[in-house]
């Protein structure tokens, strides 16, 4: 996919769409669901109508346009190279100034997503309650509800919110080193659920010899305001991030979160351009953004376990997952793989369909779970049929709904990672938290002692 030049497009370019059917094959909701609606060509069909003003705006085509993943199969098959996924974020962006979004969901993206110290507010309060509203599922990570409660289904494993945030934990200059000045963009995923993450980059960056900096007043990027047809939430997250990220004279800024990355790279750049910020601050913010794995696979041999294998140990047998988001709409496939290949002790094994979405598409995880697994179902199915012992990919959001599939379908003894938890474990920064097998630590473990600092 070729996402130059998709910033002009408009809600009505559905028109163009010559209802062939390609994208039916691809689709992951229509694999689920398949009916007509559940596919882009009913999707681009319905939109065309209201962009003709043949039907109007309800309820039923909100909900028609919120059965989506926003994945990109579609637009990425597309053989009339009908924009699919941006016409699906005007169509949204349309649909919630007109018949509105569903109340709750537009309290948190209108209000409490871009109002940072309530929403902080809002999470330290659920990390406070969490033990009375979720137990702790028996022989495995995650919790699951004690009583029913609202969009959370009683068979969903759910991780635990951090006992300490990333961001607390970690923030200002981190990391003095003689190279780069790299910053991190944690993301929500990493900074509340799995700061673990966000140490294991800290490590692995500054292994390269880079100064490492990670601003403490990073929000959101915004993601879920965007799908969700909240386009000024998001603005407003943009430039509030491109402020807290400025201070620092940064020379790349890091993220190995997958969505967060491809928000930052590919809209922010109109989005600031909306709020009327120059043209040179807002390439001097987004021309710098790397997912880890572009940063990783540049850095070389610093960070890159080359090798024979450990004498005595098995090779950890593993298989890779694309997130959506990052091998689609980042196109960066080639990078994450040549990182695994390249670590002793570890065999990449093939994975079917391992680029097609796991089914997690944010907020569609939570609104439409029914088909969210379904989807999920058959990501573990080619897991399991891969033989692998660990599956990794580079989406924190990936990691959870893949993990809650495995338990769910009884294969919790297969361990879910980020690519830079290999890759710390393999250099030898193994948390306490984290096991993977077959492997042998050596290397650099005094490189995250020394973070943590201001």
């Amino acid at each position: 996919m070729h996402r130059e030049n998709r910033t002009g497009v408009t809600f009505d370019a559905a028109s163009s769409c010559v209802k062939c059917g390609t994208c039916q094959a691809v689709c992951p909701v229509f694999g689920a669901r398949a009916v007509e609606s559940s596919g882009a060509r009913g999707k681009m069909a319905l939109i065309e109508a209201v962009s003709q003003t043949l039907i109007q705006e309800t309820g039923h085509y909100r909900e028609y346009l919120e059965t989506c993943l926003l994945c990109g199969a579609c637009d990425e098959a597309c053989p009339s190279n009908v924009p699919t996924l941006d016409i699906m974020l005007r169509a949204r962006e349309k649909m919630a100034s007109g018949v509105g979004m569903k109340t709750g969901k537009s309290l948190i993206l209108n209000h409490l997503l871009g109002a940072a110290k309530t929403f902080n507010l809002a999470v330290r309060t659920g990390r406070t309650l969490q033990g009375l509203m979720f137990r702790r599922v028996p022989a495995s990570s995650g919790l699951r509800r004690r009583f029913p409660l609202p969009l959370i289904a009683g068979d969903r494993t759910v991780p635990k919110l951090a006992r300490h945030f990333f961001t607390d934990r970690f923030h200002g200059l981190v990391m003095k080193g003689d190279g780069p000045r790299v910053g991190i963009f944690a993301g929500c995923m990493t900074n509340y659920f799995y700061p673990e993450m966000g140490e294991g980059m800290i490590g692995l960056v500054a292994a390269t010899g880079a100064s490492v900096a990670v601003p403490g007043k990073q929000v959101c990027c915004g993601m879920p305001a965007l799908t969700g047809g909240a386009r000024g939430t998001v603005r407003d997250l943009a430039v509030q991030n491109l402020g807290v990220f400025e201070k620092y004279e940064l020379d790349c800024i890091v993220t190995g979160c997958a969505t967060c990355g491809g928000n930052l790279k590919d809209n922010y750049g109109p989005l600031l351009k909306e709020a009327g910020i120059p043209e040179d601050r807002i390439d001097g913010f987004v021309s710098k953004i790397l997912d880890i794995n572009e940063f990783l696979f540049q850095a070389g041999p610093a960070v890159q376990v080359h090798g024979e294998k450990v004498q005595g140990a098995q090779a950890l047998k593993v298989t890779y997952h694309h997130p959506c988001h990052l091998g689609r709409l980042q196109e960066v496939r080639d990078e994450p793989i040549a990182l695994i290949e390249s670590m002793a002790g570890v065999q990449l094994v093939p994975m079917e369909e391992a680029d097609r979405c796991c089914g997690m598409g944010g907020s569609f995880s939570i609104e439409h779970y029914d088909i969210s697994k379904e989807v999920n179902d058959r990501k573990v199915k080619n897991i399991v049929a891969s033989g692998a012992q660990a599956v990794v990919t580079s989406c924190p959001a990936c990691i959870l709904h893949i993990r809650d599939g495995l338990i769910r379908n009884g294969h919790g003894e297969i361990e879910v990672l980020h690519v830079t938890d290999l890759i710390s474990a393999r250099l030898g920064n193994q948390r306490s938290t984290f096991k993977v097998q077959g492997l042998r630590f050596n290397g650099v473990k005094q490189v995250i002692g020394k973070a943590g600092s201001t």
